[in-house]
């Protein structure tokens, strides 16, 4: 009986954390917005987070230029188009 009570008591009924998303969602699930995919409200939810809690959002973290190019003449021997054409010769120079 110990170890179960044990099991169960620990267990809050409610969290503050899990209470502010919610009522954070609540702001981005809007009657206007109500087509949202889960997902999408999910990475809006995290982004909103991120930049509440002054983290920058950067899409390049951890790449440097050659691991860049190399990324990107991948990409463009496997389906040129004239947007990474574009990018590519502008980050050439």
């Amino acid at each position: 009986m110990f170890k179960l009570a044990m099991d169960i008591l620990p267990i809050q009924a409610s969290s503050v954390p899990c209470e502010r998303v919610f009522s954070s969602s609540k702001q981005t699930v809007t009657a206007r917005r109500s087509q949202l995919s889960p997902q999408m409200v999910e990475a809006l939810q995290l982004l909103k987070f991120g930049a509440k809690q002054g983290r920058q959002l950067t899409f390049t973290d951890g790449l440097d230029k050659d691991e860049e190019l190399a990324g990107l003449e991948e990409k463009e021997a496997a389906e040129p188009t004239e947007d990474l054409r574009s990018y590519f010769q502008n980050i050439q120079e």
